[in-house]
């Protein structure tokens, strides 16, 4: 006969799937209001154990870098979300990209169902929203972590979408897959491999002719807190462990002094394992300047379509009111200087499309 408080307390410093009975502990707390709290910490883990053995493999991790980025997300998926991302009304792929970027030329862009990759797709959040935005589309979502795959077909299961299959992998293996795609979409994968120029070229390989990119990349100036955070974590020495990321969170929180340490701890991933883990400890990272993509783009020749902004149109309006010659908003060396001016303007990523040449 243990309170309901107590299970509620541990809850914060550990999962109740950590206890011993952890199904009977469920099964009573179901009948409570901590109903929703067994479920997320022993019943949906449970559920994903069950449901990783039904993945299938498409090959080993490819390198030692390959092999540390999964068992981090092995130890720790991320992220961990509970809600849909805005829903989107669906479409065919020529009709969002004629949406999106009006002055692209839509010759040839798929009219019917399309083909997607997803590479990296992680706990699935993208590639549920992909599902959804493509008017009957297929999709095969890749990852390396059989942690984050199954909590990926899990949320797919939950929600009813019925036209994703997952499968592990590791994307530097598929230079010899069959298929081609429509569209292949890697966003917040590249920046994680030891050569993210070579897996954007075994990704763009798969492309079927004139098929299309989503890319997202980190920035350089737009990730100058995050590496004003691991800078901290290496001078201290903090392991990526739950005491090294508690150590951090507490050290950031005394540095009220530092700006951009301040803007770390105002950062929803700061307040959770899996998160700051993510962050600030992640196994490998690398960012890029827009000169640089520019750089991979045409050495891929790919030609670029335009970044997908998530700020109801504020950038597109300053970046024109700037550059007013460049109406299709495509000359990376304008949005260049438009980020040296306004350096939080890819705080989260460079997202943007590109489009296998003619």
């Amino acid at each position: 006969q243990v309170p309901l408080h107590r299970y509620a307390v541990y809850a914060l410093y550990r999962p109740l799937g950590s206890l011993p009975e952890a199904e009977r502990i469920a099964a009573a707390l179901v009948q409570t209001p901590l109903a929703s709290l067994a479920r997320r910490q022993i019943l949906e883990p449970l559920e994903e154990r069950r449901l990783r053995e039904g993945i299938a493999s498409l090959g080993e991790a490819q390198n030692r870098v390959s092999a540390a980025v999964r068992e981090q997300y092995e130890s720790n998926p991320y992220p961990r979300w509970l809600r849909a991302q805005s829903s989107f009304a669906a479409g065919t792929i020529a009709e969002i990209v004629r949406e999106l970027f009006p002055h692209a030329d839509a010759a040839g862009l798929p009219q019917g169902a399309a083909r997607i990759l997803v590479a990296g797709c992680g706990t699935g959040q993208n590639a549920i929203a992909t599902a959804r935005r493509f008017r009957d589309c297929r999709v095969l979502a890749l990852d390396l972590s059989l942690a984050s795959l199954a909590y990926a077909k899990r949320k797919t299961l939950e929600l009813g979408v019925r036209n994703i299959a997952y499968r592990q992998a590791d994307l530097l293996a598929l230079g010899a897959f069959p298929g081609r795609f429509d569209l292949v979409e890697c966003s917040g994968v590249l920046h994680h491999l030891e050569d993210p120029f070579e897996g954007w070229r075994t990704l763009a390989a798969l492309l079927a002719p004139r098929g299309l990119m989503r890319v997202g990349l980190y920035s350089e100036a737009g990730r100058r807190h995050v590496v004003r955070g691991r800078e901290l974590v290496a001078a201290q020495g903090l392991e990526a462990n739950v005491e090294g990321i508690r150590r951090c969170r507490a050290a950031i929180r005394s540095r009220a002094d530092d700006a951009l340490l301040a803007r770390i701890a105002r950062s929803e991933d700061f307040f959770s394992l899996s998160g700051c883990r993510d962050l600030l400890f992640h196994v490998q990272e690398h960012r890029f300047t827009l000169p640089a993509v520019r750089d991979m783009l045409e050495r891929l020749d790919l030609q670029f379509l335009g970044f997908e902004l998530a700020d109801g149109g504020a950038t597109a309006l300053a970046y024109r009111s700037r550059f007013p010659d460049d109406r299709a908003a495509t000359s990376l060396a304008h949005w260049d200087r438009f980020e040296q001016d306004h350096p939080d303007t890819f705080a989260r990523m460079y997202q943007f499309w590109a489009r296998k040449a003619a």
